[in-house]
Parts: C-alpha cells; structure tokens; sequence
C-alpha cells in the first residue's frame, strides 16, 4: 500500500539545524542562570528589609550596646559626643537626586569608650571646580547625635590611591571602619553612624536600605524565564515540522 504525500506534515518529526539547536544550548541554560540569579538577589535584599525593621524597631542603641556582641546593623543610636572637625574625610562621588556630591564624615569620641565612631554627617553638592572641596561648618562642644548604626557590606570601591593622608581635610574614593583607622591611625568602631535629618550636625540625610526591591528583582527573574521558555518554543518550532502542520491545519 502506498503512503500517503501528506502523512509526513500529520506526524511530528524533527529536521533539526544544527546551528540553531547549538545557539539555543548555549543560550537557554544562560538564561535559566540569570533568572535564578535575581531570585537569589530579591532573597537578599529581602533578608536586608527584614533586619533592617527588626533592628528599626529596637530601642536606641547606646554606649551600653556598643561594648556587646549583638548585631546593630540598622539599629537607631543616640550617642553623645564631640565630632572632630579638624580631621575630617569627604567622601567622593555620591550622587543625590541626579547631582554629583560629597558625604561628609568625622570621627566622633564618646566619652568611656575607647574605639572613635566614624560619622557620615550626610550630603553636600560639589562645586564645579574640582580643586574646591566644600565648607562646612564644624559642631562644636559635646552634643547627642542621632542615628543609624551601618557596617559596610561591600559594593563597588573607587580607588583613590590614598595609603596616608599628609593634609585634611581628605578626599576618598571609598571608606569603612576598617579603612579609618588605617586613615586617622586610630581604633574605630565596626559600625559607622549615619545622622537622621533632625540630629545636630546633620546635612543632606537619607539613604536608602536597597537600590532596588526585592520585588523587581524577582520580575526581572520572570522576565528570564519568560524568555527561556520563548527560546524553548522556538527551538522546538524551528528544529520540527511543526509550522508545517499548523499550516496545513489552517488550510484546511
């Protein structure tokens, strides 16, 4: 019995092209990567968020908590002390609502604790000329800063060469506590304190706990694995009969 022409378009068969099922074996375990990838990322800064209002809605820290082992990453502090204008670091390249500027930071010594605290007084605009560093006026005396306590998690660190500074005040590409006390030649404390708005010496506060939620992390995640699946369907498509038989179920 003869086989029928048509029969080859009513079963599904593949006719793969070699080179197209290669560029989607390289491709498509990439894309499956990078979707996982942001999954983790919104864990982590879902992880960020919920210590960040655990540690919010702990009572203030103060020189009592300091001298223990519990985490203070984000915890508010009110802390007395003097600010030390005369040695003071500004950090560089901090944009602020789309303005290139400075963070302003002092090291601060409270009265039975051994160890400086390094205070980021918060913003102030640049000049446009680069040579010009901003002036800002010192707090004087003993006075209560308050706060938040913050350990810097990494991130991106702009080499600025500095290895000792010979004049202050000193621009710097990048600061932690650990780079402080390289700086100022003195023992520092593992958190930084950022200033709220309504604290003495504040300037431009505000930062933000997440440059991006976890939320649209996990949309670029779908956005990847949407992407992966269109691959996988396009792949099957192109390496089979099956535009074929959609077409001649159409023409029928």
């Amino acid at each position: 019995m003869n086989i029928k022409p048509h029969i080859s378009t009513q079963r599904f068969h593949w006719q793969p092209n070699k080179k197209l099922l290669l560029l989607s074996l390289c491709l498509f375990p990439l894309l499956i990567t990078l979707g996982f990838w942001q999954l983790d990322r919104a864990d982590e800064k879902q992880r960020i968020l919920n210590q960040y209002n655990a540690n919010q809605q702990a009572a203030p820290a103060t020189i009592d908590d300091l001298v223990g082992d519990a985490n203070l990453q984000y915890r508010s502090a009110w802390l007395s002390g003097e600010l030390d204008a005369s040695r003071r670091l500004i950090l560089d390249n901090r944009v602020k609502n789309g303005r290139p500027g400075y963070e302003i930071l002092e090291a601060l010594t409270v009265a039975g604790l051994d160890q400086k605290i390094l205070v980021n007084r918060g913003w102030v605009p640049a000049s446009l000329d680069r040579n010009r560093l901003p002036d800002i006026k010192a707090v004087a005396g003993t006075v209560q800063l308050r706060g938040a306590l913050y350990q810097t998690l990494g991130g991106y660190r702009l080499d600025d060469g500095i290895a000792l500074v010979n004049q202050w005040p000193a621009r710097v590409g990048w600061v932690s506590a650990v780079r402080a006390e390289e700086l100022f030649g003195q023992a520092f404390f593992s958190y930084q304190l950022r200033l709220d708005q309504d604290s003495p010496g504040a300037l431009q506060t505000g930062w933000a706990t997440v440059s991006v939620q976890p939320a649209k992390h996990t949309g670029y995640a779908v956005q990847w694995f949407v992407m992966a699946l269109v691959l996988l369907i396009m792949t099957v498509v192109a390496n089979s009969n099956l535009a074929d038989r959609s077409k001649r179920r159409a023409g029928t």
